[in-house]
Parts: C-alpha cells; structure tokens; sequence
C-alpha cells in the first residue's frame, strides 16, 4: 500500500520527502454518490435490457452503462485525489477539481501554528468525520480537509509529526552548529591566531 502511495503521488513530494500518512475524506461522501451512479447509471440501464431484450434496447443500455461506469470511476478518482500527505516535512494539500484541474497546498511543520477540528452533526458524530483546519504562522492562510475520517486522530498525528520534525531538526541545527564552531576553531588555532592553553 505503501509503495502504490508512493507511486500515485510522487510527483507531489520533494526530494528526500517521505510520506507517512494520508488522509481522506470519510468513505461515506464517496459511498452516497457511488450508489446514486450505481443505480441510476448501472442497474437501471441493466433492468432496462432485462424488461426489453431487444437489439435496439441492448445497445441504448450499453453505453448508458459504459457512461455509468465512467462516471463511477470518475467519481472514485475525484474521492481518492482529494486528500492531504502527511510527510517527513510537512502537509500537502490536494484538491482535484476534475480531471484536468488540480490544486496543491503545501505548509511546513515549522510553520504551523494551530491544528483545531470540528464535528458537527449526528450523522458525523456518529460515523466519526468531521473538517480539520491548519493555521500557519505569518500568513492568513488556513488549509482545510472537509468530512476527514477520524478528524481527532488526525489531529493527534499531524501534532505528533510537528514535534518530531521540530525535535529534529533542532538536534541537526544544534549539531550542525556545533560542527561549524569546531571548524573555526581548528582553522583559527592552526593559523596562529588563537592560542590552545596547554595543560599544566
């Protein structure tokens, strides 16, 4: 699963960028319009071939049902593509509006400033998805997930993310730093230019 994720969104992420998590809308928005399609553009062009098997009939119930599928699949698409990556580095936001039409979004962990969630309604209570919302530092600029599954435990993740990058990257900023000093100072000390007291 995690290498189709890989392939399907590669060309998202940046180099050394991993994904850790994904998230979707909840199952539920993709399965209302799924059997909206799958009745109206699948079972009921089979019916109508079932009740009048003629040639004239086959063929209207054919592409009715190709159309049908098409659509179903379309739709399958548009569910998948809308989604946020969880990386190494940050969140990336993907909204599909089409085929042809997509928008990406993308905030580094260092540049969030709050995560907050809402969920509002039985249906959402019940069936747990609710909008989840960043806020980023700087800029008034939020990035939201309409209807994402489990929107508490995402939140939970993308926090637990934020502080491991930021733990992270501090230690690296901190060694690097370190290293830097050491360098300096070596360099200074082999020139003459600062003296090493010696040990007594």
């Amino acid at each position: 699963m995690k290498k189709l994720r890989r392939l399907v969104f590669k060309s998202y992420l940046d180099d050394g960028e991993r994904i850790l998590d994904v998230a979707h809308t909840h199952i539920i928005k993709f399965k209302i319009q799924a059997s909206k399609i799958s009745f109206f553009g699948i079972f009921v062009p089979v019916l109508l071939y079932i009740l009048f098997p003629v040639k004239q009939v086959f063929f209207i119930s054919l592409v009715w049902a190709v159309i049908g599928i098409g659509a179903f699949f379309y739709k399958f698409l548009d569910w998948y593509y809308d989604v946020w990556l969880l990386t190494n580095v940050g969140v990336i936001s993907i909204h599909r509006n089409g085929l042809f039409d997509v928008t990406t979004q993308k905030v580094d962990y260092y540049m969030i400033t709050d995560v907050t969630y809402t969920v509002k309604g039985v249906l959402q209570t019940l069936l747990n998805f609710g909008d989840i919302t960043i806020d980023r530092m700087s800029a008034n600029v939020v990035m939201t997930l309409k209807d994402a599954s489990n929107p508490k435990g995402l939140e939970k993740k993308i926090t637990e993310y934020r502080d491991r990058y930021v733990t992270d990257k501090s230690f690296h900023d901190h060694h690097t730093l370190k290293n830097m000093l050491a360098d300096m100072i070596a360099y200074h000390a082999n020139n003459g230019k600062i003296e090493i007291p010696k040990d007594k």
